[in-house]
């Protein structure tokens, strides 16, 4: 490939070796939405929780609010990431994307869910032990806790810099849009990391501008992110690493 007279639509293959030594951000998105509300709901049952002899009444309720703040939370993370629309996951299922992702831990949510779910179809039934309400309310809490982060803000992108002795230096930096996950690409590559056929992690980008520094032999340019999903998905892994 001429490096000096590439065109705009050109897809260029960038080798996936560059996302071994991962990556940085030094930049950073507000989403400016209510993510406080969810605590003040936990807060709501803790407060149910914290009686000196709370009833199976109270105990039940507390339940309640401790599993609609996290479903609120689900609910806000998705609203802001859209996590079934993420290129190159290997699940259709949020939850299961979100801890692929390393977001959350599933199991943290199952006991909650289930017994709030026995709770709405038949309260009578249930006994609940205050130590297990205790423990559930501390689920809870975590797990709001360790998503709050996430969802007050994100990095704008994350920037990769490899560099070996062998293949000399590369740059990349990579723009998130988190609700259509277009992904944007700002690239500065030797040629020795270059393909000239697309290879399983490889990262694809359709060059929108390009130029070639002829004093290093380095190309210079601009894109979008298309290809492959391993590589996509190496990205958005290390946008949620940088936003966690």
């Amino acid at each position: 490939m001429d490096l000096t007279s590439i065109k705009s639509g050109t897809e260029l293959y960038i080798d996936g070796v560059i996302f071994s030594k991962g990556s940085e951000s030094n930049s950073w998105n507000d989403h400016r939405l209510n993510w406080k509300l969810q605590h003040e709901i936990w807060e709501h049952g803790n407060q149910l929780l914290s009686k000196a002899n709370p009833s199976q009444q109270d105990l039940a309720a507390a339940v309640i609010q401790f599993q609609r703040a996290i479903e609120l939370r689900d609910k806000l993370l998705d609203q802001i990431y859209q996590f079934e629309k993420i290129p190159g996951r290997t699940s259709s299922n949020k939850y299961a994307i979100m801890a692929d992702l390393g977001i959350i831990r599933p199991t943290l949510k199952i006991r909650l869910r289930e017994l709030r779910n026995s709770l709405i179809h038949d309260p009578q039934a249930i006994h609940i032990p205050k130590h297990e309400c205790e423990l559930l309310s501390d689920t809870a809490w975590y797990y709001l806790k360790v998503t709050d982060r996430i969802t007050q803000q994100r990095v704008d992108e994350v920037l990769i810099d490899y560099s070996s002795k062998e293949t000399g230096r590369s740059q990349l930096e990579v723009t998130f849009e988190t609700i259509s996950w277009t992904n944007k690409a700002k690239a500065y590559v030797t040629p020795n990391h270059l393909l000239t056929d697309p290879k399983t992690g490889c990262l694809i980008v359709r060059v929108k501008e390009s130029e070639f520094v002829h004093y290093d032999g380095h190309l210079k340019f601009s894109g979008e992110c298309t290809g492959t999903d391993p590589a996509l998905w190496s990205l958005v892994q290390m946008f949620f690493n940088e936003s966690v």
